[in-house]
C-alpha cells in the first residue's frame, strides 16, 4: 500500500514537473517575450520611427489625410538593415539611375513635364521636371528655367498650407487628446523634422497644438546633392516608392585645396545642434574649443551644427565633417573651409528644418 502511494506521488511530481516545462517553452517562444519581433526588431535604440512611446500603431485613416498612410514605408521584417539604410540605399541607386540619362531624354522630359504642368497635372509634372533636372544632361539655361519651376512648385506644394491632391509628399494630421508633435512625426515615420512642421504651419511651438487641431504635414526625408564645382547644394525630396521631388539650390563653402570628401554621407544620429560649441579639426594650427558669443566662433549666428557620417567606401574612413553656417559670408561659393560644407546663417537654418537624423543623404559630387 505505502509502495502504491509513493508510486503516485512520483507519478504526480512527474506530471507536475511536465506541465511546468511545457509552460516554460511557450512563454519562450510566444510573440512578446524575448526579442522584440516585426520591423523594429533590428532598429538601434534610439533611433526615429516605429511607433510612439507606448508602441501604439498608425492612427485610424480618417486621421491622415492627403498623403496616404505611412504604412509599408519600412524595411520588411525580415530585411536585417534598419530601414534608414534602405532609404539611403535607395535615393542614392534613384540618382545614379538618373545619371545615367541621355541629354536628349532629358530634353523630352522636359518638354513632357511641361506639357503636364499646362494641364494642371502638378505632381505628375514636377515628378518628370524632378527626372530631368537630376540627371545632370540638361544645358545651363535649360537647367535654370526648370529649376526655377520646381522651387516654385516646392513653394506652393510643400512650403505652404495647401494640399495638392495625390501628393505623396504632404498629408494632413488632426492631433488628438494628449498627443504632441514629436510623438505624433514618429508614429507617422515622417523622417522631417518639427521645426518644419511648425514652420509651415505658422506656429511658434509645439506647445501651441491642441486636440482636434488639424496641421499640414511633410512625409520625408529630404536629401542634399553638394556639386563641388559649381558651390551648390540641391535638396529634393525622396521616400520609398514615390518619385523624387526637387525642391530648392543653395550656394556652399567648400574646404579648400579639394578637402571636403566626395561620396555618400548621412546626418548622424544625434549629432544636428544649435550654439553648437566648435572644435577645430586636428589640421587647424589652434587646438581651443570655442563657444557661441566668444571671438573666433565661426558658426554664424544661430551656430547651427548638422554633423555627417561616411557610409560608401569613399566615405566611411572620414569623420568630423558637417554642414554648418558661418561667420564669413564672403567664403560661400569658395573654397575656404577646413573642409565641411559652410552655408550662408539663412541657408543653414533652412537645411537645418530639412534634413533629419539617421534618414536624410548628402551626396558630394565633383
Amino acid at each position: 500500500m505505502r509502495h502504491s502511494r509513493r508510486r503516485s506521488s512520483r507519478n504526480w511530481i512527474i506530471a507536475a514537473a511536465v506541465v511546468v516545462i511545457a509552460g516554460l517553452v511557450v512563454l519562450q517562444f510566444w510573440p512578446g517575450n524575448g526579442e522584440p519581433v516585426g520591423p523594429d526588431a533590428n532598429r538601434p535604440a534610439g533611433a526615429a520611427g516605429g511607433g510612439d512611446a507606448n508602441g501604439a500603431g498608425l492612427p485610424e485613416v480618417p486621421h491622415l489625410a492627403g498623403g496616404g498612410t505611412a504604412e509599408g514605408d519600412g524595411a520588411d521584417a525580415n530585411d536585417s538593415a534598419h530601414p534608414s539604410d534602405v532609404a539611403a540605399r535607395d535615393a542614392n541607386a534613384e540618382l545614379t539611375r538618373l545619371r545615367d540619362l541621355p541629354a536628349d531624354t532629358a530634353t523630352r522630359l522636359v518638354q513632357q513635364g511641361e506639357q503636364l504642368l499646362a494641364q494642371g497635372k502638378k505632381v505628375a509634372g514636377r515628378a518628370v521636371l524632378t527626372k530631368a533636372l537630376l540627371s545632370g544632361s540638361l544645358g545651363g539655361v535649360t537647367a535654370d528655367s526648370v529649376r526655377s519651376k520646381l522651387e516654385a512648385l516646392a513653394d506652393e506644394m510643400i512650403f505652404s498650407r495647401r494640399i495638392v491632391e495625390g501628393d505623396p509628399y504632404v498629408a494632413t494630421y488632426t492631433f488628438g487628446e494628449g498627443e504632441v508633435l514629436q510623438r505624433v512625426e514618429r508614429k507617422l515615420e515622417l523622417h522631417v523634422p518639427n521645426q518644419m512642421t511648425l514652420k509651415i504651419n505658422k506656429l511658434a511651438s509645439g506647445a501651441q497644438i491642441r486636440a482636434g487641431q488639424t496641421l499640414k504635414v511633410i512625409r520625408g526625408p529630404f536629401h542634399a546633392i553638394v556639386d563641388k564645382g559649381d558651390f551648390t547644394m540641391d535638396i529634393y525630396l525622396h521616400r520609398e516608392g514615390s518619385e523624387p521631388a526637387y525642391v530648392k539650390r543653395l550656394r556652399v563653402g567648400l574646404g579648400r585645396n579639394g578637402t571636403t570628401p566626395t561620396g555618400l554621407w548621412r546626418v548622424r544620429l544625434g549629432s544636428k545642434r544649435d550654439r553648437a560649441p566648435w572644435f577645430p579639426p586636428a589640421s587647424a594650427e589652434e587646438q581651443r574649443s570655442i563657444m557661441p558669443g566668444q571671438p573666433g566662433y565661426p558658426l554664424g549666428k544661430r551656430g547651427y551644427w548638422i554633423g555627417l557620417e561616411g557610409i560608401d567606401e569613399h566615405t566611411e574612413r572620414h569623420e568630423g565633417y558637417g554642414v554648418h553656417g558661418t561667420n564669413d559670408p564672403s567664403s560661400i561659393g569658395r573654397a575656404e573651409s577646413l573642409g565641411c560644407i559652410r552655408l550662408a546663417d539663412a541657408d543653414i537654418e533652412l537645411v537645418f528644418f530639412l534634413l533629419y537624423e539617421h534618414w536624410s543623404t548628402v551626396r558630394v559630387r565633383k
